[in-house]
């Protein structure tokens, strides 16, 4: 005997109410699916652009420094002196006190170096300086070492403990040769004069210019 909703034997819905569509499910399962790869696929390359932008970062900033390092060190005259004064003025902007680079030139990979500090000692070809953080470092004067001051060339001699200075250049065995040293001239440190005092009337007082 039938029940009051004539459902049909087999069947656990009622008559005339439609089974759920089996291929819907299907589409949002492949949606699902989909969506969850994309994400994998999104995520790998953005991984894939922070690694490959950090190298090419470095290996920028390793090209920044040979070329700068290169201009500024240079004997020759075809190079005007303005050319020499940007390539000394990107230096400054390297940020860091000391560290090392290396990148991928011309003639195959090649590391750089660079310090800022203080002249510790100067012994025959070796220059001793230390850094703020404590880093020493010593650095071999070759035959090609160009030392500026005051934005002009000058010579080895002076170079003395207790200059400040910048050393760059490459890295050869284990040994760093100063291809270039600028001394750096400290920062003279004026001293604000005093405001003088005086008792009386208003009128007694000299305004200062």
């Amino acid at each position: 005997m039938n029940n009051s909703y004539n459902t049909p034997a087999g069947s656990s819905y009622p008559a005339g109410t439609p089974e759920p569509s089996r291929p819907r499910h299907k589409r949002l399962f492949r949606w699902g699916t989909g969506i969850t790869l994309a994400g994998f696929v999104v995520g790998g390359g953005i991984a894939w652009a922070a690694t490959s932008g950090t190298s090419a970062s470095a290996s920028s900033q390793g090209a920044v420094l040979n070329s700068a390092l290169a201009t500024a060190a240079s004997t020759s005259a075809t190079v005007p002196a303005a050319r020499v004064k940007w390539a000394l003025g990107r230096l400054r902007r390297v940020g860091g006190v000391d560290g090392e680079v290396t990148f991928h030139g011309k003639d195959g990979y090649r590391t750089l170096a660079f310090e800022r500090g203080t002249i510790q000692s100067v012994s025959g070809s070796d220059v001793v300086i230390k850094a703020p953080d404590g880093t020493v470092w010593a650095w071999t004067i070759v035959s090609d070492t160009v030392v500026r001051k005051s934005g002009s060339k000058t010579t080895t001699s002076a170079l003395s403990a207790g200059e400040l200075v910048f050393a760059g250049g490459p890295v050869a065995n284990g040994d760093k040769d100063a291809r270039l040293i600028v001394i750096r001239t400290p920062k003279s440190s004026s001293t604000p004069t005093p405001t003088p005092t005086s008792s009386g009337s208003d009128s007694d007082k000299t305004s200062l210019s």
